[in-house]
């Protein structure tokens, strides 16, 4: 049987709807292009959105299922996408990222010579306003050991990056419905479980680093830090000694004005 991926996309009405058409586009230009596309959106999408997502759904040479839901987080939204993709493996990205043109079959490879392997990621390339002009790279650890070490303070894994065994994620209980950190959390669930995760050292995605600093501010994300913290040690991965140091260090940065949150992004958070 031939390996088949699905891609997994969440838009909502906050998108922007020339970035979602550039996502599109980067789909369409796949080397090897994925055999499904699940777009999992609120009712209440605008109709620009919307006329964008049949576009793609009418000149895609592959299936697109576009399935509009009650809004009730990224982590509900993205638990009904893996729930109706059909592919052995699912790719997630972003409605406001760019996959470089590999990225589909550069992650099948790795999945192919390591069979093992349930969980492989890689770098993303940050950009201001042109793609092709990345200011600063991602990096995260390619080998499952320092993988773990990072999962103790920080996320390992670049979500935009993703692809992973559906079997595997269904089998630790698929997406929380959480409303931030639900991908960090999934990653301490499965390796918890004993999962096997990886990264490749290559860029896969492209990603506008201003939007990825201003998700990351606020009084309101400072709080979901606790809940985050809360769901990770029911995951059973780490205590709440690690929580408790990780919560003070995070929130804090969290409250930190736009100019100074940025400085640090770029300077520790960085390459």
């Amino acid at each position: 049987m031939d390996t088949t991926v699905s891609v997994v996309m969440t838009t909502y009405s906050g998108d922007n709807q020339d970035e979602l058409q550039d996502c599109f586009t980067s789909l369409l230009e796949q080397k090897r292009q994925p055999d499904e596309v699940i777009i999992v959106r609120g009712h209440n999408l605008p109709s620009e959105l919307v006329e964008v997502i049949t576009e793609f759904e009418v000149n895609a040479p592959f299936s697109v299922h576009d399935i509009a839901i009650d809004e009730r987080g990224r982590g509900h939204a993205r638990n009904v996408g893996v729930e109706r993709a059909t592919s052995e493996f699912i790719a997630i990205i972003d409605a406001d990222d760019i996959a470089c043109q590999d990225r589909l079959s550069r992650q099948l490879e790795y999945f192919d010579a390591n069979p093992s392997t349930d969980v492989v990621g890689g770098y993303i390339g940050e950009f201001e306003t042109d793609p092709n002009e990345t200011t600063s790279v991602r990096e995260v650890p390619t080998e499952l050991e320092e993988i773990k070490r990072m999962a103790y303070y920080r996320c390992p894994i670049n979500h935009p990056t993703v692809m992973f065994r559906r079997d595997a994620v269904l089998d630790v209980g698929n997406y929380r419905e959480m409303e931030y950190g639900e991908d960090y959390e999934l990653w301490c669930r499965l390796l918890a479980n004993d999962k096997e995760l990886a990264n490749i050292p290559e860029i896969l995605v492209k990603v506008r680093a201003t939007e990825l600093i201003t998700r990351r501010q606020g009084r309101e994300i400072a709080r979901r830090e606790v809940q985050l913290q809360r769901a990770i040690v029911q995951s059973g991965f780490y205590g709440w000694g690690i929580a408790f140091a990780n919560l003070g260090i995070r929130i804090p940065i969290r409250l930190l004005p736009k100019q100074f949150l940025k400085r640090i992004y770029q300077k520790i958070l960085r390459s």
